[in-house]
């Protein structure tokens, strides 16, 4: 699942990629929600296995301040893979 998630991911950055755009709060929570809609699309998924992969959803603000996760030791995995895929694809 996690392989379709990062697929998924791939694809929407590419749509929403600006060469100036900075990844902001408001877009990693935009990108996440077309991801997980996504997933849920498959018949073989599981919603409890993607609820463990999302964000908590108060965790992280809904801001236009660019992604910062300061020195978090720990990342939900759709966030991690959104913040990568940008950093790879800018």
């Amino acid at each position: 699942m996690t392989a379709r998630l990062k697929a998924a991911i791939a694809a929407i950055v590419t749509r929403h990629r600006n060469a100036d755009a900075l990844l902001t709060w408001s877009l990693m929570h935009q990108i996440e929600t077309e991801a997980i809609a996504a997933l849920t699309q498959a018949d073989d998924v599981d919603l409890t296995q993607i609820n463990m992969l999302r964000a908590y959803p108060v965790a992280y603000p809904r801001t236009d301040d660019p992604v910062n996760f300061g020195n978090a030791n720990r990342v939900p995995v759709v966030l991690s893979l959104i913040y990568n895929e940008y950093r790879r694809s800018h």
